[in-house]
Parts: structure tokens; C-alpha cells; sequence
């Protein structure tokens, strides 16, 4: 078992080397250097169903989400 998760372990890690040196190659992005989003998704996912809840409430559409 060990010998199979060391195994796993270094194809993992080959694997990753890999496709970190064709997004190079490719002139992509590296992950590190991608935007971060300004907001959590989880507290977005929230702001989202609550303004769906007040505007079933109002029965009005919001202008905008808040936030």
C-alpha cells in the first residue's frame, strides 16, 4: 500500500509539473497569477437567495443585486 500511495504521490506530482510547463509553454496564465474573486461564492450564493426571497416577497424585481 505504501509503495502503491508513493507511487500515486509522484505521478501526481509529474502530472501537475507537467501541466504547469504547458500553460507556460502555451503563454496561459499561470494559476497563481489568476484573478481572485472580490467575494466568498458561498456569500454570494447567500446575497443571491435572499435577494430571490425579497423579490418573491415584493413580487417586484430588484434593479441590482446589493452587495
Amino acid at each position: 500500500n505504501i509503495q502503491r500511495k508513493t507511487k500515486a504521490n509522484k505521478t501526481h506530482f509529474e502530472v501537475g509539473k507537467k501541466v504547469r510547463q504547458t500553460i507556460e509553454e502555451l503563454g496561459g496564465t499561470m494559476p497563481e497569477d489568476l484573478p481572485t474573486p472580490k467575494e466568498d461564492l458561498k456569500k454570494l450564493e447567500r446575497r443571491v437567495r435572499s435577494a430571490e426571497k425579497k423579490t418573491l416577497k415584493s413580487g417586484e424585481l430588484p434593479d441590482k443585486l446589493e452587495g
